[in-house]
C-alpha cells in the first residue's frame, strides 16, 4: 500500500497543473472603457464610455501562458457617457446614439470576447488575440494585457486594445457638414479585479 501510494504521489507531480479559474465581474477599482476620438475642428477632443455591467472568467495557467484563456461578456446597454466637455443637452444625444446607432443595444445586448491564444511577452506581459463580437460579428483583436499577482494567485487584469468600427460596419460619425469627424479606431482599456479563484466545474470550459 505504502509503496502504490508513492507511485501516485509521484505520477501526480509529474503531471501538468491545471489553470486556475478566476472570476470577473465589477469591483472597487474596476473600470472597462471604451475612447473615441474626434477630428477636424474637435481633433483631441474624445468621447469616453464607461461599461458597468459585465462577467467572465480568466483560466490562468501560470507554468504555461500559452494554455490559459479569457472569455468575457459586456452588457452594451450598461455603457454610459463620462463627457465632461459637452453640455448636458449634447451628453443625453451622444449616449442615445451610442446605444441605438451604434452598439445597436436592444437587437444586440451583449459584446463578448473569447481568447484563441495568448502569447507571453516579458514578465507578467501578455498578448492575448481572440474574437471580439460586436453587434452580432465577429472579428480578431490583439489585446496587450498586464496580469497582477496577489496572495492567492492572480489579482487583476489590466490592458488595452485597438477596435475599428469599420471592421463591423459602422461608419464614423461625422458632423457640422463634415467638419467634426470621428476616428475609425477606438481604444479599449481596462482594469479588472479578479474576485477570486474558482472552482473550473463553476464556468463553462
Amino acid at each position: 500500500m505504502e509503496r502504490c501510494t508513492a507511485l501516485l504521489l509521484a505520477c501526480a507531480c509529474l503531471l501538468p497543473a491545471a489553470p486556475k479559474a478566476y472570476e470577473i465581474r465589477p469591483a472597487g477599482g474596476s473600470r472597462f472603457a471604451l475612447q473615441v476620438e474626434k477630428t477636424g475642428l474637435m481633433s483631441g477632443r474624445k468621447h469616453l464610455f464607461l461599461f458597468e455591467r459585465y462577467h467572465g472568467a480568466v483560466f490562468y495557467d501560470a507554468a504555461s501562458p500559452e494554455h490559459s484563456r479569457v472569455e468575457l461578456t459586456v452588457e452594451a446597454a450598461s455603457a454610459v457617457c463620462r463627457d465632461t466637455w459637452v453640455s448636458e443637452k449634447d451628453l443625453k444625444k451622444i449616449q442615445e446614439y451610442a446605444l441605438h446607432d451604434m452598439l445597436a443595444a436592444e437587437k444586440y445586448p451583449e459584446l463578448r470576447f473569447i481568447s484563441t491564444g495568448v502569447k507571453r511577452k516579458d514578465g507578467k506581459s501578455f498578448e492575448v488575440e481572440g474574437d471580439l463580437t460586436i453587434r452580432g460579428i465577429a472579428r480578431p483583436v490583439n489585446i496587450s494585457v498586464t496580469a497582477e499577482e496577489g496572495a492567492d494567485g492572480l489579482a487583476a487584469v489590466s490592458g488595452r486594445a485597438i477596435v475599428r468600427m469599420k471592421d463591423y460596419g459602422l461608419k464614423p460619425p461625422r458632423a457640422a457638414l463634415g467638419t467634426i469627424g470621428t476616428k475609425n479606431e477606438m481604444t479599449v482599456e481596462f482594469r479588472l479585479p479578479l474576485a477570486g479563484r474558482m472552482n473550473l466545474t463553476e464556468v463553462r470550459p
